[in-house]
Formats: C-alpha cells, sequence, structure tokens
C-alpha cells in the first residue's frame, strides 16, 4: 500500500506542460489525421486548441505551440512570449534544441506525420522536467522574437 501511496505522490509533483495545438489556419486532412492521433497519444497533457489565430490569450497561459503551418506571425509572437514552438524548420532562424550543445530556440520535426509531431512534443516535455534546460529555450525564444 505504502508503494502505491508514493506512485501518487510522484505523479502529482510530476510537472507538466500547457500545450496549444494551433489548429486555426491547419487543413481538414491534416486536421482529420493528426490532431486525433495526437489527442489520443498525448490525453496526459494539457492540451489546448487555438481555434482563431488572434487569440493571444491562450499563448499567454501556455508553455508549448504545436504550429502545423508555416506561420512566421504566430512563430515571432510565440517566442515573443517565452512559449516554445514545436515546428517544421520552414525559416533559419528556426533551430532545433539540441540539449548537449545547449542550443536552440524550438523542437522541430520534418514532416507532418503524427509520429514526427508526436517525438518532438515528447522532447518538449522531457525538456520542461528540467528547469534549467526549459529556461535556456525559453531565454532563446524571446532573444529570437
Amino acid at each position: 500500500m505504502q508503494q502505491a501511496d508514493q506512485q501518487v505522490a510522484i505523479k502529482k509533483n510530476t510537472k507538466v506542460p500547457t500545450v496549444l495545438l494551433a489548429a486555426a489556419n491547419i487543413s481538414e486532412n491534416i486536421k482529420s489525421e493528426i490532431l486525433d492521433t495526437l489527442e489520443e497519444g498525448l490525453s496526459h497533457l494539457h492540451i489546448k486548441l487555438l481555434k482563431n489565430e488572434n487569440d493571444f490569450s491562450s499563448l499567454e497561459k501556455s508553455h508549448i505551440i504545436v504550429l502545423f503551418e508555416n506561420d512566421m506571425d504566430l512563430l515571432k509572437k510565440a517566442w515573443s512570449q517565452g512559449v516554445v514552438p514545436i515546428t517544421q524548420a520552414f525559416d533559419s532562424s528556426i533551430i532545433d534544441y539540441n540539449p548537449n550543445t545547449e542550443s536552440g530556440n524550438s523542437f522541430v520535426y520534418d514532416s507532418k506525420n503524427y509520429w514526427e509531431i508526436f517525438a518532438a512534443i515528447v522532447r518538449a516535455c522531457e525538456t520542461y522536467k528540467f528547469p534549467y534546460d526549459w529556461k535556456f529555450i525559453v531565454r532563446s525564444c524571446t532573444k529570437s522574437s
């Protein structure tokens, strides 16, 4: 019984980021294929949908934003708010985070399939658990805006 209580205590202390899925400009075929699959795999996270690209109140309350479309304005807004993006490298200013060299300002996926996006989300959530690394990438984001 004591072991079960310890497991519950560990779960309560686990840091879970708020993930914002930028679904405002996403095409329907990507939306049905990726979003539905991601929601199942990420059910333990705090997930919000950005349905209106001008609704920045959701952005301010989030730690991570997943961009499915190449939207530089939303990316820069996220960076300025200290929200870490998960996106494709559609611009040279997007640098994939490397924990070994402590460099980067985003978590990058190569193609729009749910396994690559899921892997990038997992990398971001794992990095979030390490306060020093997370502060570094947030600082890198704000410098990039």
